[in-house]
C-alpha cells in the first residue's frame, strides 16, 4: 500500500491554491454575464458610454421588461453581450413597426487583420480589438457597410424581410466597441463614432429613444403585465450557470478528482499490491549463463549438454535406471546402436551431437539444442508428443 508523504501533500496544497487564485483572476478579470450593461463599471461595462449619449442629447433609458412590451415607432434598442441569440419574434415584429435593433456581439470569422487596429473615421480614431471580421458575401445583398477595412466588415446597416414590411439592424462584430475601456478619457473616437452611426440611421421618424437593454443581463422591472418568461431557473444547472457557483462547483470536482488520484482510491475496497514471487533456481541459472556467456565458454556449455543428453537416452532407451550415476553410462556406440534400433533411424545426426566439435557462436549451440529435442522427440511417450 503506498503511503502519502509530504511532498504529495504540499503539491495538492499549492495545487489547490492554484485553483483558487485562478478562479479569483476568472472572475475579476474575465467579462460576467453583466459585461456590457449600462449599470456596470467595469471595463467591459458600458455605463460611461450610457452617460457619454445623455451629454450630447440623446434621450436614453434602460429597458428592464420583457420585449413584448416594446412599442411605438423610432425607438433603438441597444443590446451588447459576448453572445446573443437571434431575435425572439416579439423583436421582429418591434422592428417590423419602424424601429432599430444594435446588436454588438462576437461574430463573423477570425482573419488575417492585427489584433488591435485603429481604424480613421471622420470623428477620430477607433479602437477595435479582434481579428473577427464579416464578409460581404455573407450577408449580400441587403446590407450596407459602416465601418470596414480591408479584411471585411466591422459594423454594418442589415435589412430583414419579416413577412410583407422589412426591419433593420445595425451589428458589429466587436462586442466591446462602445465599453468603458474606450472612454473619452481613452482620446479615442468610439464613442462619438457610435454616436454618429445611431444618429444617422435612416428612419421614417426621428431617434425618439435610445434603450440599453438591461433584461438581457438579468435586471427586472417587475409590473403585473409583465411576461415572466425565463426568470426562474428551469433545472440547477441553470441556476448555476447563473451564478457563480458553477465555476466553484467546476474547482471543487477538479479537487475531488486530484484527491481521489492522489490517495489511489477507488470507489470500492482497496486492492492489495501483488509482490512478484522469485525463484531461487531460475535466478541461479540466468546468473550462471550470464557469467558463461561473458567468459565465451560455449564448450564447457556443450560438454554440459552432451552429459545430460547422454543421460536422457541412455534412460528412454531402458539402458540405466534414471536415477544411476551419471558417470557410469553407455558408450557413444551403444548408445547410437540402440537408438537406431528403437526409431529405425539412421544415427548420423545423434553422431554429430555426441562428437567433440568446436563452437564459436551462440547460434550453434542453439542449433545444437534444436537437434537434440529431435533426436529426443521419437522416445517420448505418446500422450506428451500428441501436446
Amino acid at each position: 500500500m503506498k503511503t502519502p508523504s509530504r511532498w504529495r501533500w504540499l503539491l495538492l496544497l499549492l495545487s489547490v491554491l492554484v485553483l483558487v487564485v485562478v478562479g479569483v483572476l476568472l472572475m475579476t478579470l474575465a467579462p460576467s454575464a453583466k459585461a456590457g450593461s449600462s449599470y456596470d463599471n467595469s471595463p467591459w461595462g458600458s455605463r460611461q458610454f450610457y452617460e457619454y449619449l445623455e451629454q450630447q442629447g440623446f434621450k436614453v433609458e434602460r429597458w428592464q421588461r420583457d420585449y413584448p412590451n416594446l412599442s411605438g415607432q423610432g425607438h433603438v434598442l441597444l443590446q451588447i453581450s459576448g453572445r446573443l441569440r437571434d431575435p425572439s419574434a416579439d423583436l421582429a415584429q418591434w422592428m417590423a413597426d419602424g424601429n432599430t435593433l444594435v446588436r454588438f456581439y462576437w461574430h463573423g470569422e477570425p482573419t488575417a487583420a492585427p489584433f488591435s487596429y485603429r481604424l480613421q473615421t471622420s470623428q477620430g480614431s477607433v479602437l477595435v480589438e479582434t481579428r473577427r471580421r464579416l464578409q460581404p458575401r455573407d450577408i449580400a445583398p441587403r446590407y450596407r457597410p459602416l465601418l470596414s477595412d480591408d479584411y471585411g466588415l466591422i459594423a454594418y446597416l442589415q435589412t430583414t424581410l419579416i413577412g410583407e414590411r422589412t426591419g433593420q439592424q445595425l451589428q458589429s462584430v466587436y462586442p466591446w466597441l462602445v465599453a468603458n475601456a474606450y472612454g473619452s478619457h481613452t482620446q479615442l473616437a468610439n464613442f462619438a463614432t457610435v454616436a454618429a452611426l445611431l444618429q444617422g440611421l435612416p428612419s421614417t421618424t426621428t431617434i425618439t429613444t435610445i434603450y440599453f437593454d438591461e433584461w438581457l443581463h438579468g435586471y427586472r422591472q417587475r409590473t403585473p403585465e409583465d411576461v415572466d418568461t425565463g426568470l426562474q431557473p428551469r433545472s440547477v444547472l441553470d441556476y448555476l450557470s447563473r451564478t457563480q457557483w458553477l465555476g466553484i462547483s467546476l474547482q471543487l470536482g477538479v479537487i475531488l478528482i486530484f484527491l481521489l488520484w492522489q490517495q489511489s482510491q477507488r470507489f470500492g475496497p482497496p486492492l492489495q499490491e501483488q509482490v512478484a514471487t522469485l525463484s531461487n533456481s531460475a535466478t541461479y541459472i540466468a546468473a550462471l549463463a550470464g557469467v558463461l556467456q561473458r567468459a565465451q565458454q560455449r564448450g564447457f556449455v556443450r560438454q554440459q549438454l552432451q552429459g545430460q543428453l547422454r543421460h536422457n537416452l541412455a534412460a528412454r532407451l531402458g539402458l540405466i535406471a534414471d536415477r544411476s550415476n551419471p558417470h557410469h553410462l553407455p558408450e557413444d556406440s551403444e548408445l547410437m546402436q540402440a537408438w537406431q534400433s528403437v526409431t529405425g533411424q539412421t544415427p548420423a545426426l545423434l553422431h554429430t551431437l555426441l562428437e567433440d566439435t568446436a563452437m564459436h557462436e551462440d547460434r550453434q549451440l542453439l542449433e545444437w539444442l534444436k537437434d537434440a529435442a529431435t533426436v529426443l522427440q521419437p522416445l517420448e511417450p505418446p500422450e506428451t508428443r500428441e501436446r
